[in-house]
Formats: C-alpha cells, sequence, structure tokens
C-alpha cells in the first residue's frame, strides 16, 4: 500500500537521523521521490505523529519531534505492561528450541568485552524471542512501535553501559529460568519489574543523557 511506503520511507529517515529533531518535513519532496499523491503521505505523517516521531502544526508545518522525557517515560510504562502481558503468554508456549536460543544469547551477553551496541542489538533478540513465542500478535504490534520510539530517543552507551549490564544480566537469567519452569506469573511480574527500574532510571535522569543530541 501507498501509505506504508510512505511510513516506511518516513520512519527510516527520522530512525537513521537523516532528519534531526525540529527539521521540517518536505512534502512535496517525498511525493516526487516516491512517486505517489499527497494523500497517503499526509495518513503516514498522521500515523508517525501518534506514534511520536512528529509534530504537525496546522497552517505552519510537519516537524520531526523533540522527545520530552515525561513522555518517553509513559511509553516505557506501556512497553513494561505489555511486556510483562507477552511474558506471561509466552511461559507456556516457548519450545526447547527458543529456550536453548535464548541462553546462547544471555551467555554471549554475559561477555563484559562486547560493545554497547552489540548487547543492544542481543538484549533485543532476546526479548522479542519471548514477545512472539507469545502469539499476542496485537499486542506484539503495538510494542514494536513503542520499541522503535524507545531505541530512537534511548543512547545504548548509557543504558547499556558495562555498570549497568550486571543487574541486567541478573534480571534477565530470572526471567530465563522463570520461563523454563513456565511459571507464567512469576514471569511476568519479574519482566514488568524489569523495565519499571529502566523507567524508574529515566525518572530521576539516570538512563536518558542530558547531553544526548536528540535533547539539545
Amino acid at each position: 500500500m501507498k501509505i506504508d511506503l510512505a511510513y516506511r520511507f518516513i520512519k527510516r529517515h527520522i530512525l537513521e537521523g537523516t532528519w534531526e529533531p525540529e527539521s521540517a518535513i518536505n512534502v512535496n519532496e517525498i511525493t516526487a521521490t516516491l512517486n505517489i499523491s499527497r494523500t497517503p503521505v499526509h495518513k503516514a505523517l498522521a500515523k508517525l505523529e501518534q506514534e511520536g516521531f512528529l509534530s504537525i502544526i496546522p497552517q505552519v508545518g510537519v516537524f520531526v519531534k523533540r522527545p520530552e522525557k515525561d513522555d518517553v517515560i509513559e511509553r516505557l510504562l506501556v512497553c513494561a505492561n505489555l511486556d510483562a502481558l507477552m511474558t506471561e503468554h509466552a511461559a507456556e508456549k516457548l519450545t526447547e528450541e527458543e529456550l536453548s536460543y535464548m541462553k546462547e544469547i544471555l551467555t554471549t551477553m554475559d561477555n563484559p568485552d562486547i560493545s554497547e551496541d552489540e548487547y543492544s542489538s542481543l538484549n533485543i533478540e532476546f526479548h522479542r524471542t519471548i514477545y512472539e513465542a507469545s502469539k499476542l500478535t496485537y499486542a506484539l504490534s503495538l510494542a514494536k512501535q513503542l520499541w522503535d520510539y524507545l531505541n530512537y530517543v534511548g543512547n545504548p552507551t548509557v543504558l547499556f553501559s558495562k555498570d549497568r549490564r550486571k543487574q541486567s544480566q541478573a534480571e534477565h537469567w530470572l526471567i530465563y529460568y522463570t520461563l523454563k519452569e513456565k511459571d507464567s506469573k512469576l514471569a511476568k511480574n519479574l519482566m514488568e519489574r524489569h523495565l519499571l527500574r529502566v523507567a524508574e532510571a529515566v525518572s530521576v535522569n539516570q538512563t536518558v543523557d542530558s547531553n544526548h543530541p536528540m535533547y539539545n
């Protein structure tokens, strides 16, 4: 669909940093580049505004939104609840192959010499494996939107510094062994606490770097 084409095009440019915060979006350039009409572009822009990437000001224009910390925290809280729900449902459905894969990921993450970006990618893969196993397709689609946004505004160097990994990994292993035992309620609680800890850190300006270019 043309809306999806415009959506992916615009979002990719935002996520890759081609369009910086507060820069204006030129609708005419997008329509010309993609060879589509303005209608699907405007619908794509409206969707991205809902997801927190853009600000649309009537009679003025469309701008890449500079993230606000309160907005980031709110999305983290929603994400924590969604992820906890999917973890609960995944507990009974994870296969031995998936559990073995998760263990391999965590073992690699235990290596203190891997970079923040490597750790971040493995962290995403660990969580993704759990959530896809839940088979909650609507919850997963909502969560993926939030992950894109949070990865966009986050700073891996701060979020996954070596000092923070020890606690994060301890929590990951607890979640893994609880899922292995198929204790759905405990797994849900552990995942929620794991992500709420991140939200709490953000709220006291520990996790989101105030010098990150997204906030300057």
